[in-house]
């Protein structure tokens, strides 16, 4: 016979102080069009953004590292422009997905940058990290709220100056007398920070009601999967 605790946490539901907390396939089956167009969209986006890092050439030539820092700072600025018109202005899914390709092939032209101090196999090394920490943090993610444990607004906050925290730092180190030990020890809170953040992101996209808003989610994804890569490979090219 199946054991009933193990049957109910897959298959089922249970009742824990009054709530119903679903099993794992009711979960899923809930929640599987926004997670597979999610994760669709996740691996679209990566792959545009791999496919312009691998293909953009920064030249060491003068002229060419002059016009890529240019473009750089315009980057920059339409990346942050694009996260806040996300959050702020209503559009259709339609219209979001074409901003996030431009995001993608803007993160893939800022990290192109990589290769003029890593060589090939450290990147390669980087995501299959990326990769591993994205799974394991996923499942935790979805076990923990299949225990009856949901992350909320107390969460985010902390996560939040976490963040905010962390920018400070490196901003701060950069600009005096730059420690390669506290680099890499804030490398490493950088890689731990975002898996949380995938544990958090798992969390709330299972909780809330995203309307269909698929884009949204897969952009909390991306986010996380992106700052993980780049900080293993900070912290691969340390090493």
């Amino acid at each position: 016979m199946v054991n009933t605790n193990l049957y109910n946490t897959f298959f089922n539901v249970k009742q824990t102080g009054g709530t119903i907390t679903k099993g794992l396939s009711a979960l899923l089956y809930d929640k599987k069009e926004l997670l597979v167009k999610t994760f669709a969209n996740l691996i679209f986006q990566l792959g545009i953004t791999y496919y312009v890092m691998e293909k953009t050439d920064v030249s060491k030539d003068k002229e060419k590292k002059e016009k890529y820092n240019y473009t750089f700072i315009l980057i920059i600025i339409y990346m942050f422009a694009f996260i806040f018109i996300l959050a702020f202005i209503p559009m259709p899914t339609w219209l979001k997905f074409i901003l996030f390709c431009g995001f993608s092939y803007c993160s893939g032209y800022t990290l192109s940058n990589l290769k003029s101090f890593v060589g090939e196999e450290v990147i390669k090394n980087a995501l299959l990290g990326t990769f591993s920490i994205f799974g394991i943090m996923f499942a935790l993610g979805l076990f923990m709220l299949l225990s009856g444990i949901k992350l909320g607004i107390k969460t985010a906050i902390f996560l939040f100056f976490c963040l905010l925290f962390l920018i400070i730092a490196k901003l701060f180190n950069n600009f005096t007398e730059k420690s390669s030990a506290i680099s890499k020890n804030l490398t490493i809170i950088g890689i731990i920070l975002f898996a949380v953040y995938i544990i958090y992101d798992t969390n709330t996209i299972l909780q809330k009601n995203y309307d269909g808003d698929f884009i949204t989610a897969s952009l909390d994804y991306y986010l996380d999967t992106i700052n993980i890569f780049t900080n293993l490979v900070n912290f691969n090219s340390d090493s």
